[in-house]
């Protein structure tokens, strides 16, 4: 009798820890396949699901999921490293709450087809739109302003920048200022007077989830405030 008892307690507690330890990595599997279904490819990619207790799994949710990966495409967008944690998920629904982390080496879309690359991206909200930090190298926002004023306007220049967020762009030794401002998401190129066009450098679209309200201009570069909606990407 006594002997069935003790089986009966080994039993009970072997089946409790697998449920314990298993459920997060059953769970990390589902959240791996919903991730492959939105079109995720990454690099050394772990996925970590986190639920207290871990029985809670069983409904399909998770408190979070600890999400890093490099070289990473998901449908348009492109990082060369990820580091998210999402809340609040529904592992079955695949939505999550909130985001909160990091990418690095983004590249977005730009009007004329290229891409340009924005070095860091800091975000943390809700899932459909987390605020986003947004930094670019002052070489890239040159290059960036530059590529759009001839591919948009036909002109050959040279842009340099200035705090808060000004700009000079020069044409044929000649120097203009101009601002650079957020409209409708977008962020766009605004010459003083009318001698030269106004020029959108990115706007919202497929190949760029963000949507910028605000721009400084730095001294090593610019920081881009906006939103981001990672839920319409992930899951």
């Amino acid at each position: 009798m006594r002997s069935c008892l003790i089986q009966l307690i080994v039993l009970f507690c072997v089946g409790f820890a697998l449920v314990w330890f298993g459920l997060p990595l059953g769970a990390g599997w589902l959240a791996t396949t919903a991730l492959n279904a939105s079109g995720f490819t990454g690099t050394d990619t772990t996925i970590a699901v986190s639920a207290n207790p871990p029985p809670i799994l069983l409904t399909g949710r998770a408190d979070s999921i600890h999400l890093t990966s490099t070289k990473v495409g998901v449908r348009d967008l492109h990082a060369a490293s990820v580091d998210l944690t999402l809340t609040g998920v529904n592992l079955i629904g695949r939505k999550f709450e909130t985001a909160h982390g990091t990418l690095g080496g983004v590249t977005v879309a730009t009007p004329d087809g290229r891409s340009a690359t924005i070095s860091h991206v800091a975000l943390d909200g809700s899932a459909s739109a987390a605020s986003a930090s947004l930094t670019m190298t002052t070489v890239e926002a040159a290059s960036l302003a530059e590529s759009q004023l001839k591919a948009q306007a036909h002109i050959t220049s040279k842009v340099t920048f200035k705090a808060p967020d000004r700009m000079t762009i020069t044409v044929n030794g000649r120097a203009q200022g101009g601002r650079m401002i957020a409209v409708g998401g977008s962020l766009v190129l605004v010459p003083d007077g009318g001698a030269l066009p106004t020029v959108t450098l990115i706007a919202p679209s497929d190949g760029n989830p963000f949507k910028i309200t605000s721009v400084s201009v730095m001294p090593l570069g610019l920081m881009l405030a906006g939103t981001m909606d990672l839920q319409s990407i992930l899951f």
